[in-house]
């Protein structure tokens, strides 16, 4: 990236932050505060993104990224003033507000303080093939992309070589976030959606999804996001002989057969 594009980044940035002041500030006078949140909770590379680009499509949900990620504080730090977020008057069209936090973005001593919440939904999204979310992260962190529009044409290279008892050991954690997700929402409403489902199944599952918060203006044609590794794991993993062997006569073998 050169002088002029990082100066170009910089202008937007500062554009973007100085337009959502003012819009900020026309809620406080001419906004409402709304009584209905939610939160998706997940892991990385399960489909959130697309979750997430649905629930947006409609005007009633006002819908706000990782508010707890790493990138947008320090993890452990400033719980309050991020979940304030969430707060905020919202313009008189947005019923109802959502966030996504994934497993690792809270500390044992904030999950409480989130929990304490009691009106809070959750939707909570897992991906049955666990490890192709492992490779989903891989290929995201080798490649710097995060999201795929109907509009992207780039090409990358997506091959990886994996260290199979790391991989092993991510899957058993993937595993224990989401025992430990239905343990903490264990008394209080949560609705599960599997990415497999969402995506071979958009309207049938949006309209659950929709239901369960109380609206039904969601429109799932109109989500500009789409699969970024749709390829089979043999193409994807250039050792896969190797994390096979590993993962075979465990519970995990079957993703394999995917």
């Amino acid at each position: 990236m050169n002088t002029r594009q990082i100066i170009s980044q910089l202008r937007e940035r500062a554009g973007a932050v100085y337009i959502r002041g003012l819009q900020r500030t026309y809620y406080k006078v001419f906004g409402h505060q709304v009584e209905r949140r939610f939160a998706i909770v997940s892991t990385a590379r399960t489909g959130s993104n697309f979750l997430s680009g649905g629930l947006k499509t409609s005007p009633s949900i006002r819908m706000y990224h990782e508010i707890f990620a790493d990138h947008t504080r320090q993890i452990g730090k400033d719980f309050d003033k991020v979940l304030a977020t969430v707060f905020q008057p919202e313009s008189r069209s947005t019923e109802v507000v959502g966030f996504k936090v994934f497993y690792n973005h809270l500390t044992e001593e904030e999950w409480p303080k989130l929990l304490s919440h009691r009106d809070l939904k959750a939707i909570h999204l897992t991906r049955r093939n666990r490890l192709k979310t492992v490779i989903s992260l891989e290929i995201a962190f080798k490649t710097g992309r995060w999201t795929k529009s109907r509009r992207s044409g780039r090409r990358e290279d997506k091959h990886l070589t994996l260290d199979p008892v790391k991989v092993l050991a991510r899957l058993e954690q993937i595993e224990a976030g989401e025992r430990a997700t239905r343990v903490r929402f264990a008394d209080r409403q949560m609705l599960e959606v599997v990415y497999e489902e969402l995506v071979r199944s958009p309207r049938e599952i949006f309209a659950t999804i929709g239901s369960y918060l109380g609206v039904s203006d969601i429109d799932p044609d109109k989500i500009r996001l789409k699969r970024q590794n749709p390829e089979a794991l043999k193409q994807l993993i250039t050792n896969y002989e190797e994390v096979k062997a590993v993962l075979k006569n465990t519970r995990f073998e079957e993703y394999l057969k995917v």
